[in-house]
Parts: C-alpha cells; structure tokens; sequence
C-alpha cells in the first residue's frame, strides 16, 4: 500500500485515488444491510397487522383495501386496455421510464437481516415521507422532525416483515432510488409499501411497481387479486380506482387471504418446531372438517 501511494503520489493521483477510495466505503457503507436478524415466523407475525389481519381475523373492521380482481386476464394488456386514455398513457410512460433504471427482485429471507435494512433505503423512506408531509402542511422545520419520526417508525415496520423487495436503482449512477415491499399469502399479492426518493418520484417509479405487480400477478396461477391497500388520503383512493383498483369496505370477502404465506423456493431457512407446527396446523384442520361435517349432518 506505502508503494502504491509513494507512485501515485509521483504522479500527482494520489489526492484522485484517495477521493475514490472514499466513495467506494461510503457506498458501502450506505448499502450495507444493518437489520435484525429475524426468523419467518416472526415476520410473517410482523406483516399481518399491515395486511389489515385484524378484520379478516374478526377482531375490527380496518380502512377498505383497493382491489384489483386478476384471475380473468391473460396478460397485462387485458388490465391495460379498458381504462381511459390519460391512464393507458401514463402506464405506457412508466414503462418508457424503466429505461432510466433498473429493478433487482431481492427475497426477505427469514433468519437474514432484511435486503433493505441499509441507510439508502432508510433515505428514501425519509425523502418520500418528508415529501409527502410538505405537500399536505407546507415546507416547514416541524413537517420535517414529524416525517423524520414517521420514516423512523415506516422504516422500523417494514425491514421486520416477511415478502419481497423490488428496488429501483439508477441506471446511470447505481443509487437506490426506491423499493416496493410485496407480501403473498393465500390468492392474494399485496403492495405493502412503497417508498421512493424525489428523482423517483418524478420518473412514474410509483406507476411502474404497479405494471409490473399487476404483470407478475396475472403470470402467477397462484394469485387471484392484487391489494394496494388502504390509502392515507380520499385523493390517493381514487387514483388507485382510475386504474382498475376498487376501494372494498368488505374486503376479505374479496382477496383471499386464508392460506399460507407464498415464497420463492428455499427463501427461508427452516427454524426450530418447524415440523411440528405443520403438524399441528393439520390436526388442526382435520378437526375442523370433522366439526363441519357433524354440523352439516
């Protein structure tokens, strides 16, 4: 290393090299992945109060949940074509965008800290909520300290959940400029979060992460329905809706979410009692088919 610095030092670079050593750390610093180290179990726990469990459990009725119904298409453009013009052009736009940047399907994996558990990420929550407060009560120091708080909080919640990151990276500097949290379970697909920074935002990123939901959804047989969930605003609900998605006050009795959660093939490590909770879960089921047909009978 003394050689290496003595000989760019000679050549008046070392000043150049030492710059660039410096952004290399501070990209790696910036990406390296500090979350806890959480089993499946424990996410899929994690998710279920963001996935709205408490009504489909019985327990309250939550917000209504925009729905989109999948099961009938054959591909995108079956989604695409019926709506209105301003949104078929919007949709195409979006996909002229993704030139701008690429996506990287990354598995939250169960006994791994979460793949967006890295100060980048943690930036984009802060931007998009930071953005998002400014709008509704105007650029202030106190609409600044309330999205920091809330991005603190966001971001908290969904490095601790089960599912699916698509991150969104430019094309020309590799910066993560945002990520859609996917969770599966049942028939249903849902858009957990979605968090991007201001260039994002200003690229139909938001408008991408759900073509290619939707895309992916509809290529999937195990998927019936796309849920965009609950919206913090009356104007967000109706955007969903002029793309197809329907605010369901019922909503559970639309989007299936009775079954398992749904991974990728070996996402998670097996845990401890694994075996002997699906063994429960059987009898369990068992038992219950034998109560209805006694019932029936």
């Amino acid at each position: 290393t003394k050689l290496l610095e003595m000989a760019l030092k000679k050549e008046g670079l070392l000043e150049q090299y030492q710059q660039k050593e410096a952004i290399v750390e501070d990209e790696e610093w910036e990406e390296a992945c500090v979350g806890d180290v959480i089993g499946r179990r424990d996410r899929e726990q994690a998710s279920l109060g963001a996935m709205g469990a408490a009504q489909w459990s019985g327990q309250w009725m939550t917000r209504p949940h925009s729905l989109l119904l999948v099961q009938n298409y054959t591909n995108v453009d079956d989604w695409i074509k019926p709506l209105k013009r301003k949104r078929r052009e919007t949709l195409k736009r979006a996909g002229r965008e993704a030139q701008n940047f690429t996506i990287i399907t990354k598995p939250i994996r169960g006994g791994h800290p979460a793949p967006h558990s890295s100060y980048a990420h943690f930036r984009c929550v802060v931007q998009h909520e930071v953005r998002l407060l400014s709008k509704m009560y105007g650029a202030s120091t106190n609409a600044f300290v309330n999205a920091l708080a809330e991005s603190i909080s966001r971001y908290i919640g969904t490095t601790r959940m089960a599912g699916v990151i698509q991150e969104y990276r430019d094309v020309s500097t590799n910066k993560v400029i945002g990520f859609a949290h996917e969770v599966s379970k049942g028939r249903t697909t849902r858009g957990q979060w979605f968090y991007c920074d201001d260039y994002a935002a200003k690229h139909y990123v938001w408008f991408h992460s759900v073509l290619d939901l939707v895309r992916r959804a509809i290529e999937d047989d195990r998927i019936d329905v796309v849920d965009l969930g609950p919206s913090g605003s009356d104007a967000f609900t109706d955007l969903k809706a002029q793309y197809g998605f329907e605010a369901v006050v019922d909503w559970p009795a639309v989007a299936d979410y009775s079954g398992d959660f749904l991974y990728e093939e070996d996402q998670n490590e097996d845990e401890l009692g694994d075996d002997m909770i699906r063994m429960i879960e059987k009898l369990v089921e068992r038992q219950a088919a034998r109560d209805k047909r006694r019932k029936n009978d």
